[in-house]
């Protein structure tokens, strides 16, 4: 019976030192509706940052796009500045013909081109023609070695060659084909200057041989 009495002042004292300990310091175990809301905000939900997509232009790509193949080649002059390209260069033309339409000849030179890593500098579907900017090769490469008979040999150079192609109709009493033209131009670096010299018939034939793969696909 003594222990019934004295249980709800050993209750009281307990449940006032729990009291007590919660509400020292930081250590508090009640918090108010509004307390503590200002802490911890680094912990704060952050929300994504929403960003669209970024328009890239076709150039930075490497895509061209091919347009249809009735406003493929339908100027017969070539414009000024493609032909100042070839001005007061060495320029060898080889040219084959293909019994494809011109507009699939046209689109496989450029894809030719960009399997073969060519910088391609430009495209004019009117007059038919695709250009490359220059492709140079070191003398830490050893493909030059097989480049040296066209400039006279005498150890490794510094050269770079580059590729002027054109697609035009030709037509004949049997049907219309579509011509291939492809102008290969080199240049090696002598003297502190580059200077013009003929290209093999091998860079030229690699693109043939590229080109006339994607038309058998």
């Amino acid at each position: 019976m003594k222990l019934i009495t004295y249980l709800p002042k050993v209750l009281s004292i307990v449940i006032a030192m729990l009291l007590t300990g919660c509400m020292s310091g930081d250590s508090k175990m009640l918090w108010g509706v509004d307390e503590g809301a200002g802490k911890n905000q680094s912990h704060a939900q952050v929300k994504s940052e929403y960003r669209p997509a970024l328009d890239v232009p076709p150039s930075l790509r490497g895509e061209v796009e091919v347009p249809d193949a009735g406003a493929i080649a339908v100027q017969e002059s070539v414009p000024e500045r493609y032909k100042k390209v070839t001005t007061g260069k060495q320029v060898t033309l080889y040219a084959r013909l293909y019994d494809a339409s011109i507009g699939t000849v046209f689109s496989s030179v450029i894809d030719a081109m960009g399997s073969l890593s060519l910088p391609v500098q430009s495209v004019d579907s009117a007059s038919g023609t695709v250009t490359t900017d220059w492709v140079r090769t070191d003398s830490n490469n050893p493909s030059v070695n097989s480049l040296f008979n066209a400039f006279g040999g005498g150890g490794p150079q510094a050269i770079r060659y580059r590729y002027v192609t054109r697609v035009l109709r030709e037509k004949s009493e049997e049907a219309v084909k579509t011509r291939l033209e492809i102008r290969t131009m080199a240049q090696v670096f002598n003297s502190g200057h580059w200077v013009n010299k003929k290209l093999t018939r091998k860079r030229a034939n690699e693109l043939f041989s590229r080109i006339e793969e994607l038309l058998a696909q």
